[in-house]
């Protein structure tokens, strides 16, 4: 069956992400996407014109699909420490299920961050970082979290998913449920109060955002 001009655009953008994952961006050619696509190099540069607007278009698509799960998941889960939980977990599973896009996010948006190219992935990665700090906040201000630095936190909860690419591997070791659970329960302990739940389900929340994710994937 030909391809259309939508799922040839797709077939772009999945083969480019997956070659930045594996090899980097500056190894990554246009000539080795066509030849992998059986398509000839003008129809990337039709569809995309340049290399750091393909990357562009990767990090955008990454950006737009985290946020609407973010957005759905944190409209159904109740408290903050809950909601935490959700979106650490929502972050591995996209290291599990989309990991060659969230490997090129990781290795090369602070490489290309300050382009005016990337002005709206910058806005969604802000979006994205004020749903995190929201949650911490909303837990200081309800007493259920102690009243810590907010941004710390953030910047604490990012470091660990971001950076998970560089050891949790396409097989990983340890399963979603397991990452989360360790983290969350070292975060947590530092986090809550008294008036916290001491524990959250972990495997229901997990299997909650695999959930959301498959619908939206679907």
């Amino acid at each position: 069956m030909p391809r259309t001009a939508q799922s040839s655009k797709s077939d772009i953008l999945r083969t480019f992400a997956g070659s930045v994952a594996n090899s980097g961006y500056d190894e990554t050619s246009f000539r080795e996407i066509a030849e992998e696509l059986g398509i000839s190099k003008g129809t990337i540069v039709h569809h995309y014109g340049t290399k750091e607007r393909l990357l562009e278009a990767v990090h955008r698509e990454y950006m737009d699909r985290r946020l609407r799960e973010a957005e759905q998941i944190l409209a159904a889960t109740t408290g903050a420490a809950a909601r935490l939980t959700a979106l650490i977990a929502q972050l591995l599973v996209a290291q599990r299920d989309d990991r060659d896009a969230t490997v090129t996010f990781a290795r090369e948006i602070a490489r290309f961050a300050t382009m005016d190219l990337m002005a709206d992935v910058r806005h969604m990665r802000s979006a994205y970082t004020k749903l995190v700090r929201g949650v911490l906040s909303d837990g200081v201000e309800s007493g259920e979290f102690k009243d810590v630095d907010v941004d710390l936190v953030t910047l604490q909860i990012f470091g660990m998913c971001n950076w998970s690419w560089t050891w949790w591997g396409s097989r990983p070791q340890y399963s979603v449920v397991d990452v989360v659970e360790a983290w969350t329960t070292s975060l947590l302990s530092g986090l809550r109060t008294s008036r916290g739940p001491k524990k959250v389900d972990v495997a229901s929340i997990v299997a909650s955002v695999e959930a959301v994710v498959e619908q939206l994937d679907s």
